[in-house]
């Protein structure tokens, strides 16, 4: 009798076991439509020659996601801008976007980053995305980037300069690192409570390089929501004629759906200071963010 007992008692442990086990993968079913979200709020602390100059930077945009199609190795996924926000602000200027609140007194700055950002809304790309969450292609950046050029052509020299420098914010490369801060994180083999995993990620951000190393652990598993912790390092190379680098820490915690692998939050907050040099001057450079992101299923 107490063998029986202990038999049953072996088996019932090994189900909980193998049912704490799970394997996380970009993993949605084809015709599924979500809101996905992404929230970035950005303090960057400069010194130059004794000069302190502040910039903050606050970045929203919330797409729709459909899942178009799906095979074992890749799912292809159309994003559609619904809503954008884009504010700079210094004690030397600031300009501003909101799709969805009339930014008050506009400047003519104001007005030209509206036609800019503006032809963005309503528009789609279509990337394709691989279990492990490495994407695999991204199209419709460049006629995104096109549209927005083309909206502020009669703007002068200053104007192009400005649309070319948020054409490079908003092209296939930054789309790639978005995608790989929000989805390439999924462990090669099933993971239980109590395990973690690596990733390096390298990317190229504002024309530097950018190589971020993190460990995910994860630490539960309650009704098919993995809740992860994040730690990680980044460190920024210096390029375009700046010598030096800056280097910090982030730490974050994600909630992922072990059904579909989307991570349906994640709060990270980052930390980074370095000293480079440009055109012979000496620079410090602090800088601080927090990022949210939601992904939501529509019904």
């Amino acid at each position: 009798m107490k063998n029986i007992v202990f038999a049953v008692l072996f088996l019932v442990s090994g189900l909980t076991i193998a049912k704490a086990q799970v394997k996380l993968s970009f993993n949605p079913e084809k015709g599924k439509n979500y809101e996905y979200q992404t929230e970035m709020i950005q303090n960057i602390k400069q010194n130059v020659m004794g000069q302190e100059i502040p910039v903050e930077m606050e970045m929203s945009v919330k797409y729709l996601m459909e899942i178009k199609d799906k095979t074992p190795h890749e799912t292809t996924v159309q994003l559609t801008y619904e809503e954008m926000v884009y504010i700079v602000s210094s004690p030397v200027m600031k300009m501003g976007y909101d799709s969805k609140n009339q930014i008050e007194n506009p400047s003519d700055i104001d007005q030209m980053l509206g036609k800019m950002i503006g032809t963005m809304i309503g528009q789609s790309i279509v990337v394709v995305i691989a279990p492990d969450g490495s994407v695999k292609s991204i199209d419709g950046m460049d006629t995104i980037g096109e549209s927005m050029v083309s909206a502020i052509a009669d703007g002068g020299q200053m104007i192009a300069q400005l649309g070319a420098q948020m054409k490079q914010q908003f092209n296939d490369e930054a789309m790639n690192n978005m995608f790989k801060q929000s989805f390439k994180f999924y462990p090669e083999n099933t993971v239980r409570a109590g395990d973690s995993w690596n990733m390096e990620n390298t990317m190229m951000v504002n024309n530097m390089n950018t190589v971020s190393k993190s460990k995910y652990t994860l630490k539960s598993v309650s009704r098919n929501i993995a809740t992860i912790a994040v730690n990680g390092e980044t460190e920024m190379n210096m390029g375009m004629g700046m010598e030096g680098k800056v280097a910090g820490t982030q730490t974050g915690t994600m909630t992922v759906d072990t059904k579909t692998g989307l991570p349906l939050t994640n709060e990270t907050s980052q930390n980074m200071k370095g000293a480079f040099k440009v055109q012979g001057m000496d620079m410090q450079m602090e800088l601080t963010s927090k990022s949210k992101t939601s992904i939501k299923e529509l019904k």
